[in-house]
């Protein structure tokens, strides 16, 4: 009796990890188009490859209270908005919205260092504050790459239209202007609010880590984080990609699990990695101890997320697929992934991955081969975001789905000065008035 219970025990647990919804259309672009001022400009920023349909791609995607974030990097000229947003679900069937401009269109100025210049990515925190990080740099597939602004970190109020509460400027020694490719982003809520940034530096790659505390930031070097020679070359729908792309995706441990671990793979390897959150937070130099080989995967893999319950995503680029690695099923990444999606047409490429507030899981395609090889072809279907119901939250919240204690953003020392100069006139004044 008790050999039949267990069987009936282990086939409910395979049933449970085998089974996931496919992928559903939601969303489809041939080309990204922006809700523009006036007519009149859109036509002036045509005419003067201000906007040039081809090169816009979305590539971050987030949602918070019924609003779909999506980031559009600068890699070519002609991209007027690097970060937009429009409703989650399609408006009147329309499924290819322009994007609204976020958090304004005067935040997304060309060569104006106070504005948004580079996104690839941002991270929402489960009260609403979205963490965007920016890498100044500017149309890096261009002729010309034209760098202007240093590497930054933003913390905008979504309840307060983007609100900026917290700029950061990355150090030289941290984030090289110009060079730094700030790739990936996810936050830790522990120890005042930590943020750990892939950045894709092609000769300094590493794991930036931001303390909001402390208001400080140091970068995490090692080998693993480089790109992999057998890994440079692959196909994507008969087109070649030859490009070494050091750590690109990371992901990490749900909030519930203690020692959190922090997964990582350089975009140019076949390999996933990781390391204790708790190595990184103490800034390590000689880390090698504390690096694991997890396991090889089917081809390179761009993004990864986790899920509240330990589920590993991420995709295979060389497969059109999406891949998934439930942690708590299975402690061997190897024996344990297995392909969740595959799609030669409407998956190729897999970026960037999202869960919503309602249990639905997202992913976005943007077939960056064709950007990556000037062969775009703004007649058909270019970029989608597809969805999975899966009723799973990220791993920003506990297992049960609740949300755990989240860091306050510190004042300024600078503000602190002004309140104190603030209250000391005040002071004075009333004695003077006395």
């Amino acid at each position: 009796m008790k050999s039949l219970t267990f069987l009936l025990t282990m086939m409910v647990l395979v049933t449970v990890t085998v089974c996931h919804e496919p992928f559903q259309v939601i969303f489809q672009w041939n080309t990204i188009d922006v809700v523009w001022p006036t007519e009149e400009e859109k036509q002036y920023a045509k005419d003067h490859g201000e906007y040039v349909p081809a090169n816009n791609f979305i590539a971050g995607i987030k949602f918070w209270n019924g609003k779909m974030y999506l980031t559009i990097p600068r890699w070519k000229d002609g991209v007027p908005v690097t970060l937009g947003v429009t409703s989650a679900t399609p408006v009147n069937r329309v499924t290819a919205p322009a994007l609204e401009a976020f958090p304004s269109w005067e935040m997304q100025k060309v060569g104006d260092c106070s504005a948004l210049q580079f996104v690839q990515s941002m991270e929402i925190d489960p009260i609403g504050r979205m963490w965007v990080i920016d890498s100044g740099r500017m149309s890096p597939l261009s002729v010309e790459t034209k760098t202007t602004c240093p590497p930054r970190l933003l913390i905008l109020d979504l309840e307060k239209k983007g609100e900026i509460l917290k700029t950061y400027e990355f150090p030289q020694h941290v984030a090289r202007a110009g060079n730094a490719y700030l790739n990936d982003i996810v936050i830790d809520n522990e120890d005042g609010g930590m943020a750990y940034i892939s950045d894709s530096d092609r000769d300094d790659p590493g794991i930036i880590v931001y303390s909001l505390q402390n208001n400080t930031s140091w970068k995490v070097r090692h080998d693993s984080m480089k790109a992999k020679p057998e890994a440079v070359r692959f196909m994507i729908a008969k087109t070649l990609i030859n490009m070494p792309m050091p750590v690109d995706g990371i992901a990490l441990s749900p909030a519930s699990v203690p020692n959190r671990q922090l997964y990582y793979s350089p975009l140019s390897s076949f390999h996933l990695y990781s390391m204790p959150t708790s190595v990184l937070k103490n800034n390590m130099t000689n880390i090698d101890e504390y690096v694991k080989e997890l396991g090889r995967k089917n081809s390179q893999s761009d993004g990864m997320i986790m899920s509240s319950t330990g589920v590993l995503y991420f995709g295979l680029l060389a497969d059109d697929a999406v891949a998934m690695w439930d942690t708590k099923m299975s402690n061997s990444f190897t024996t344990g992934q297995r392909v969740i999606s595959r799609d030669h047409e409407r998956m190729q490429w897999p970026d960037t991955f999202a869960f919503d507030d309602s249990g639905s899981f997202y992913c976005v395609t943007n077939g960056l081969q064709n950007i990556l090889n000037n062969r775009v072809n703004i007649t058909a279907p270019n970029y989608r975001v597809v969805r999975s119901k899966t009723g799973l939250k990220s791993y920003q919240y506990l297992e049960d789905g609740s949300m755990p204690e989240q860091p306050e953003i510190p004042t300024s020392a600078a503000n602190r000065i002004s309140f104190g100069v603030a209250m000391g006139l005040a002071i004075l004044l009333a004695v003077a008035v006395q």
